[in-house]
């Protein structure tokens, strides 16, 4: 059954403050247990798309820098460098403008001290490793369905190359930050936010690949469907993880499929 979230509502004003807020507090509340404290990286991922100002997500950073967990500049810090690597794997969802907006917006308010100023990716090369890195992690996710999607890029091989190299090799691979689980939450929510059906069924079952039960993947869905009532967004066309669990498979050539959970199922690593 797809999602009977509503369609696009004409002239529909901008999410106040004060809505957005009324939103992060109703997902941090509902977000999944099993799921630990990744119900940000969730909202990141959907309002970077969804919001017509993505400059106003600051507001989630502001929220999240008055909760406990997040009170020295050491901690502000690490939540930074995840909020960072999420808009970063969302480059390759939905183009580098927005995520770009996001994080200006949120650089505008930081304070010195909070600042981090790392970087993930220093002397990335686009070579052999890379590339099999890319493989590995989409042989994870996708497992039986790789057949599928290589033999779609037939007669497109620049695509080929992107989605090997670029997509996975370069962006949704690297999990010096965000781990399997935080890397597949975003990938699928951002995906899941446009309202496109085939890319998002095959991360439905991704997520449900790397571990994550059936109802948590629902509860997630059931949130991105939060964020789409209040920006107005479409969510007519996405199945339901009850629609694609018989096309989930847990072995491949008699080799079990492997079952990757967080390194911590209930607090992320900062």
């Amino acid at each position: 059954m797809a999602s009977t979230a509503p369609t696009k509502t004409l002239n529909k004003p901008d999410p106040t403050t004060e809505e957005l807020l009324a939103l992060f507090r109703d997902v941090r509340a509902s977000f999944p247990k099993a799921l630990g404290e990744r119900w940000y990286l969730m909202l990141f991922a959907t309002l970077t798309y969804a919001l017509p100002d993505p400059s106003t997500l600051s507001a989630l950073y502001t929220y999240l820098i008055t909760l406990p967990e997040y009170s020295t500049p050491e901690s502000r810090q690490a939540l930074i460098r995840r909020i960072r690597e999420a808009l970063l794997k969302l480059v390759s969802l939905i183009g580098v403008a927005k995520p770009l907006t996001v994080i200006w917006s949120i650089s505008s308010l930081e304070r010195e001290e909070d600042r981090d100023f790392s970087s993930t990716r220093p002397g990335w090369k686009c070579d052999s490793q890379n590339l099999e890195n890319g493989m590995n992690w989409l042989k994870t996710i996708y497992r039986g369905d790789t057949a599928i999607i290589d033999k779609s890029f037939r007669g497109h091989e620049d695509f080929r190359w992107v989605s090997y190299n670029i997509t996975y090799g370069l962006y949704l691979s690297d999990q010096s930050i965000l781990d399997g689980w935080d890397s597949e939450l975003v990938v699928m929510c951002g995906l899941l936010i446009q309202n496109l059906s085939t890319v998002t069924a095959f991360h439905l079952k991704g997520f449900r690949r790397l571990g994550v039960s059936n109802e948590d993947v629902e509860a997630v869905h059931v949130c991105c469907e939060k964020v789409a009532r209040l920006c107005g967004v479409p969510l007519d066309k996405i199945p339901r993880v009850a629609d694609i669990e018989h096309l989930v498979p847990w072995e491949e050539d008699g080799i079990p499929a492997p079952v990757l959970q967080s390194n911590d199922s209930v607090k992320p690593k900062l």
